[in-house]
This record gives structure tokens, sequence and C-alpha cells, in this order.
């Protein structure tokens, strides 16, 4: 009769080290961690404010949150946008400026007006349309007439076409500010990222407030010369009245008071 032999016990391999619970964990935490980091460091990145050109909407040493990547992906700056970007006089600085110019518009600055009046037409069709700016600090005295063919400041009204590729930035305190009006416009290139937050001071954390708005030239804008015309108009009739009166007066036969 044969004799059964029990099976012979499972043998197993000692777990690796990294294998425990808590390591692994720690491991995992740590990896997501990086990640995280990676995924923020390109997409984001921490912005301060030097100087008093954007005042009116950021105040110097406010700390921004801006996005790298806004305009990735087939996006590009909006008017509006307050961006940061590389003047082209100037390579080794950030400057940040509100987008007022885009590609395709017509630019004018007319400083004729109180208050200075910033004309676009979108995309070069139409009629000129006012840029409404409720953000500016003060009223507008210094290098207000533009723009030359690059962008920059001129002594009287002038229309620009804006290039492909091109666009025509500002400064919120628009009399201490450096901006196109002073180093031209900014290539597409040039423009690194959108601020999107205030996360600093805490007093004044959060969005950067409102926009600008375009609208139709009013009547107002017609207003005077339409005055003075009905004006002169007015006085054209009094004179008219008047000389007819005279001439009924004079026509008017005398009447002798002894006859």
């Amino acid at each position: 009769m044969a004799q059964v032999l029990p099976p012979p016990e499972a043998t197993h391999a000692p777990s690796p080290w990294w294998r425990g619970s808590w390591i692994r964990d720690t491991i995992e935490v740590l990896l997501i961690a990086v990640i995280l980091y990676v995924a923020i460091a390109f997409a984001l990145q921490t912005v301060r404010v030097d100087g008093s050109s954007m005042v009116g909407t950021l105040q110097n040493q406010d700390l921004l949150l801006a996005s790298k990547v806004s305009y990735d992906f087939g996006g590009n700056p909006q008017r509006g946008d307050i961006v940061i970007l590389i003047p082209p006089a100037d390579p080794s600085q950030d400057f940040i400026k509100r987008v007022i110019g885009l590609p395709g518009d017509v630019i004018e600055i007319d400083g004729n007006h109180n208050p200075t009046e910033v004309l676009i037409k979108p995309g070069g069709k139409g009629a000129f349309q006012l840029l409404k700016e409720p953000y500016l600090p003060q009223p507008w005295t210094t290098l207000k007439y533009c723009c030359t063919s690059t962008g920059m400041a001129t002594s009287t009204p002038q229309a620009l076409a804006i290039p492909a590729g091109e666009y025509f930035v500002m400064g919120d305190n628009r009399n201490f500010s450096s901006d196109s009006r002073v180093f031209g416009l900014v290539p597409r290139k040039n423009i690194l990222a959108k601020a999107i937050l205030r996360i600093w001071p805490l007093d004044h954390f959060g969005g950067l407030g409102t926009g600008p708005t375009l609208e139709p030239v009013t009547s107002s804008a017609l207003a005077l010369p339409a005055l003075g015309i009905a004006a002169f108009e007015a006085w054209r009739w009094r004179r008219r009245r008047m000389r007819s009166l005279v001439a009924a007066r004079s026509e008017r036969p005398s009447i002798d008071p002894l006859a």
C-alpha cells in the first residue's frame, strides 16, 4: 500500500522593504506632491507689482497670481487683460500693463477732448467706438495723442491700424506709465502671462476688477457743433426778423399831426 505524504509547505519570498504600508503611502504622497508642484509651477507664477503705473487697479508691491497657460493652446490676449510682458526696448525687464488694442484694430487717442478719448474700430471695421475705462485714477494729461506707425505717442491724433501679431498696451495710471506710447507695439511672443488674482495684501485679496467696454460714439460728441449750428441759425433768423421789421416801418406812410 502506497504511503500518502503530506503536501510540502508553501514557501514565500520575503516582501521588499518598500512594500510596507506606511512606506508605500509616504512614497505615494511625495509623488503626488511633486506632480502637483510641477504642474502648478508650469501653469502659474507669482508676480510682485513694482511701481505705480497700474495705480487705479493695482498698488505698488501688490502680489499677484498669473496664469502662464491662459494664452496657450490657441488662446490670445483680449482687450482689458492685465498681462506680464517683456517691453521691446528692454528685454531684461518684465512689465505689467493692460491690453488696449488688438491685432487688426484701428486705434486713435485724442487729447483734444476732456477726458482724453481712446477711439477704436474693433477689427478695423465700422465706425470708431469710445473706450470706457472706469478704473483710471485721475485725468489724463500726458502723452494724450497717438499713434505713430509703431504705436508711439504723437503731437496730434493719428489713427493706427495695428498689424497682425502686435498689441497696444497702457498702464492704468496714464500720467505715470511707460507703455506702448513710449516703446511702441508689443509682439505676441513678448506677452508671457495673464494676471488673474491679487493674493497680497490680504485685505485686497480677490479679482482685479472690471475691464474696459466699447460704446458707440454718442451724440454728445456732436453736441457742441450741433448747438453751435443751431445758435447760428437762430441768430440769423432773429437778424432777418429785425431787418424785416425795420423795412416794414420805413415803408409805413408818415402822418402829419397838423394836417
